[in-house]
């Protein structure tokens, strides 16, 4: 005997990630009207359909394509974002009863069941299967009953749920029972999602559609708002409840199962990267950053900065890793940058990439985003040789002097990191242990700043895959998280670039406090390339757009001023979240001390002129 026919549909609008699956079938709704038809997708619109009135039935448009076009034992219909969970496991549910997940993905399939083999074990030998029927009284709120539910959606109209009952007891005189129960009840399931057995299914069909067809006929929607438009598709999620109620009630004889429903956050299709076309036949210097949408302006600065001092005889392929910045912040981005003709910008979603692995950082000022350099080796596999940058930059030098750098067989290229450094001089021994017993660190000395990073992509793709790097790198003892796996890893098989390539500003004093407790020859090279960064790093817990008196902070703003986000920086800046800077850098002359009056005018305290002139004084004081 064979194997019953089920045909799942999942109606979308737009580019959506799919399970793998012959059973889960995508359907282009809205197809008659839409912009752009789908290859990937069936099509609302083919045969007997109703695809052109799809903005006021939604996915009922899928529902009657279905019934008129298409033959099967099961027809059952779910959403572009949510699925049923067919997993034996139950999982835990939002106040409103859904079951949240972020992607749709292999571990997602894996977790809810929705892969062909589980969905035919639960679909077969039953009648009907529905989302879980709520009892109304548990939801946040005061709405108990499904019509106070109705009532109160503001962009609804309640005369007409009054209107297609109306026109329900007129029609189906025997369902009138059934209608007021339910409505005044306090249960119902959700989504006009369910599966059924073919006959169940043609009958619920040619009692739906009558009902909704007659109420259109019968409704002047001239004023009606986008949603408002939309009510035939509410409508019959109520219809729904009852047509279930009336049959169970009568004794159908249905053999029926309720099933949890899944809501993915974010199941919006983003297209794998392709190389950059040559065309111009300038070489190209891919570079790589990482932000959330908060964080959009102080990235947009980054890369501005970087932009104005780029070669003309390059292009800079830029490449943004993201899980949230919105359509919004990448269409001013996208426009912003458009005036450099030699570079390109594309963002590309990685949430999918970084779920399931518990990731957290043990620093506040460090976001989860710092994770995403280990993803580069996947997400870029046509570069063999990769620039990764962080966010809370300002770059002063030509990148692709930095991009130039040969690293032979070294994993990658970056600059000792001169706070762990400092942290290494001091007396209790503390980092220096961490970094030999946790880190295993046979030099630790050799430690870098992951800031800042040429990575030879082809190596570390051969090292570790990004499911190793990402495991590694929930270690609950870590410090600096994936720096500090960066570190352990790749120790012995690093690049050390020019200082002036990342140098961090003197944060809370720590130039005084941590840097100088750094061997001298480390401490010297940091300050022969403060006076001459082509990498300020605006590492640690002060930031321009929040410290009054950050470090550096005039580089900062003489770039951020130009960019479409400058009055957003303005206002994180005067919004209550400044804080004031520390002192910054060890005093060559005391307090007391009477040169202060003549040198001070000329030398500002924390200006790049003081620290040429400290930097001259501590090479001439070691002569």
């Amino acid at each position: 005997m064979s194997e019953p026919s089920i045909r799942i549909f999942v109606s979308t609008h737009k580019p959506v990630d799919l399970f793998e699956s012959e059973i889960l079938q995508p359907v282009q709704v809205g197809s008659a009207g839409a912009r752009e038809r789908y290859d990937w997708s069936l099509h609302d619109d083919e045969g007997d359909n109703i695809s052109l009135q799809n903005p006021m039935y939604c996915e009922l448009t899928t529902q009657y394509w279905a019934w008129k076009n298409v033959e099967a034992d099961y027809y059952g219909f779910c959403h572009y974002r949510r699925y049923f969970d067919f997993c034996s496991e139950r999982h835990h549910e939002n106040p409103w009863g859904e079951v949240m997940e972020g992607y749709i993905n292999k571990e997602s399939q894996r977790k809810y069941g929705l892969d062909d083999e589980t969905i035919r074990s639960v679909v077969s030998g039953y009648d009907v299967i529905t989302t879980e029927i709520k009892d109304l009284r548990r939801f946040p709120g005061s709405v108990k009953t499904p019509i106070r539910h109705y009532e109160m959606a503001d962009r609804l109209n309640p005369a007409d749920l009054k209107h297609v009952v109306e026109i329900l007891k007129d029609m189906h005189p025997d369902y009138a029972e059934d209608a007021d129960e339910f409505l005044n009840g306090h249960e119902s399931c959700f989504c006009n999602m369910f599966i059924m057995r073919r006959d169940v299914f043609r009958k619920y069909c040619s009692w739906l559609f009558p009902i909704l067809f007659r109420f259109v006929d019968e409704t002047d929607f001239d004023l009606y708002s986008v949603e408002a438009l939309r009510t035939p598709g509410h409508l019959a999620e109520r219809l729904f409840n009852i047509y279930y109620r009336h049959n169970m009630r009568c004794d159908a004889g249905w053999k029926t199962r309720q099933l949890q429903c899944v809501h993915f956050n974010y199941p919006e299709h983003h297209d794998e990267l392709s190389p950059l076309p040559r065309e111009d036949g300038r070489p190209i210097v891919p570079v790589v950053l990482a932000a959330d949408d908060a964080y959009v302006p102080m990235l947009t600065t980054t890369i501005y900065s970087m932009l104005s001092n780029a070669s003309s005889q390059r292009h800079y392929d830029i490449v943004v890793l993201e899980r949230d910045i919105t359509r919004e912040h990448q269409l001013r981005m996208t426009r912003f940058f458009l005036r450099f003709e030699n570079a390109t910008l594309r963002f590309v979603n990685v949430g999918n990439l970084v779920e399931g692995y518990g990731l957290t950082t043990n620093n506040p000022h460090i976001s989860i985003e710092t994770y995403y350099r280990f993803l580069i080796q996947q997400i870029l596999p046509f570069y063999e040789k990769v620039l990764y940058l962080d966010s809370d930059l300002v770059i002063r030098g030509d990148v692709a002097q930095l991009f130039d750098v040969e690293l032979g067989d070294t994993l990658l290229g970056a600059v000792r990191d001169i706070d762990f450094l400092g942290n290494l001089g001091y007396r209790d021994g503390k980092r220096l242990r961490y970094a030999r017993e946790v880190l295993g660190m046979s030099d630790p000395y050799s430690y870098f700043q992951a800031g800042v990073l040429l990575l030879n992509t082809e190596a570390m793709r051969r090292l570790h895959t990004i499911e190793e790097w990402l495991s590694f790198a929930t270690d609950t003892r870590l410090i600096y998280n994936d720096q500090d796996v960066l570190n352990a890893k790749c120790e012995g098989r690093v690049t050390y670039l020019d200082a002036s390539w990342n140098v961090m500003i003197d944060c809370a004093g720590r130039i005084e406090r941590v840097f100088s407790y750094a061997p001298a020859r480390y401490f010297t090279e940091f300050q022969s390339a403060r006076s001459s960064e082509r990498i300020i790093h605006y590492a640690g817990v002060e930031k321009p757009w929040s410290t009054v008196g950050c470090d550096r902070a005039e580089d900062y703003w003489e770039y951020a001023r130009d960019t479409p986000f400058y009055e957003e920086l303005l206002a994180r800046f005067s919004g209550g979240e400044t804080r004031r800077a520390r002192p910054s850098s060890p005093r060559a002359i005391g307090e007391d001390n009477p040169l202060r009056r003549i040198v001070d005018p000329f030398l500002p305290y924390g200006s790049r002129r003081r620290e040429v002139a400290r930097a001259i004084g501590i090479a001439l004081s070691r002569k």
